[in-house]
């Protein structure tokens, strides 16, 4: 049901072929300067609208307009400069004001398309709206009924590890067929003063670890672009899901059932216009936070880095926790071992720090190492950007 609800990313499909004659003569003064002042230029002049956003009943006819004024040029001139760039710096790691700007045009671009897909689906008019009153009533249906279909296709094991992390009036008004033994597993913990699951969080964790829905898109493009530029509106929109998803990943953080605890693996794609500059991001010795919550996988044959050929790199993060997400996930995803991991800091590892049995046993597989648990004495394990979730 729920991939009937899934669209392109864009309002459009921007079908209207781009003119490469005409692109190269628009940018033509640049080919003998490192910088590209038309990019940062586009970059600059986007940005200067998206502050400009007013969280009102305006929002969507806005965003279209921001959408229709810059994203497809955005694209064009950062692909161009990609696609121009020497085979040697493709993926390796820049942290130029160039490579910077192609990384801010690459994640506006794709923030543009995805707030638009979310908008389609969370009617936001005001700031602080709450995930109840922003989703809109035919999509909340689908999700609802999703949450039944998830439950119903769990293991004994899991319905029981999902209902004492939920609160027995949730259960109750989602018409859930809990068993007596799952409903007084809810009743322990509520007595025991354990937080539990509401509604909204329910619905949030099943909107965000769906793949066909893919609103984990819009919420990640737009803390991402909140990183790399500072502009907060469009986190700002997505926020009346965003807050709900980060309360209940807390909350089962809280639940054993729910913890992991070991190595990571992700699939990282460095082949594109912002590639190069994450790279500079990750060398050994280095720290960075994820401004979101960071889907991992706990069996290395199951991260995409293996699995899918547009991943050019295995992210392996030796010491981790987060939250077992296989009970949300749609049946696509469900066998992957899915682990969400909160957005605290990573340190990056020579690996000659790595213990011999957690490194890549494929050698022609690139793998970057990193871990949760500071690896220098005086490391500081509070992020200290402003866009950080607090977990």
């Amino acid at each position: 049901m729920l991939s009937k609800i899934y669209s392109n990313v864009s309002r459009y499909s921007h079908g209207q072929a781009s003119n490469p004659k005409i692109h190269q003569a628009k940018r033509s003064l640049n080919n003998h300067s490192h910088q590209n002042p038309r990019l940062a230029r586009l970059n600059r002049d986007c940005l200067a609208d998206l502050r400009k956003v007013e969280v009102d009943k305006k929002l969507w006819s806005t965003m279209c307009g921001i959408e229709d004024t810059h994203r497809v040029n955005i694209n064009e001139e950062i692909n161009y400069e990609y696609n121009n760039l020497p085979a040697d710096r493709l993926t390796s790691p820049d942290s130029s004001d160039e490579a910077e700007q192609r990384a801010l045009g690459f994640q506006l671009a794709c923030a543009l398309g995805t707030i638009i897909h979310f908008l389609r689906h969370y009617s936001v008019t005001a700031k602080g709206m709450t995930l109840e009153a922003a989703i809109v009533p035919k999509y909340k249906n689908i999700l609802i009924e999703a949450v039944h279909d998830r439950f119903r296709n769990l293991e004994l094991s899991d319905q029981l590890a999902l209902a004492s992390a939920t609160e027995s009036e949730t259960l109750v008004k989602l018409g859930l067929p809990v068993s007596r033994e799952a409903m007084n597993l809810s009743l322990a913990e509520k007595n025991a003063g354990r937080p539990q699951l509401r509604e909204d969080h329910l619905l949030a964790l099943i909107d965000y670890c769906n793949s066909q829905t893919e609103m984990f898109n819009p919420v990640n493009d737009s803390m991402r672009l909140w990183q790399i530029s500072g502009v907060s509106n469009l986190a700002t929109i997505t926020s009346c899901l965003s807050k709900s998803l980060n309360e209940g990943l807390k909350i089962l953080l809280m639940h054993d059932a729910f913890v992991y605890r070991g190595p990571l693996y992700k699939g990282l794609t460095l082949r594109n216009p912002a590639g190069s500059y994450r790279a500079s991001k990750m060398l050994p010795g280095m720290e960075h936070t994820s401004p979101h919550w960071l889907s991992t996988t706990r069996f290395e044959k199951e991260n995409y880095a293996v699995k899918k050929g547009d991943r050019d790199v295995q992210l392996t993060i030796c010491d981790a926790e987060g939250v077992r997400a296989h009970i949300f996930n749609d049946a696509k995803p469900r066998g992957e071992g899915e682990v969400i991991m909160p957005p605290k800091p990573l340190y990056f590892l020579n690996e000659s720090e790595v213990e011999p049995g957690k490194l890549n046993p494929n050698r022609n597989r690139p793998t970057i190492y990193c871990t949760m648990r500071p690896n220098r004495p005086e490391a500081d394990s509070v992020p200290k950007e402003p866009y950080a979730v607090r977990v």
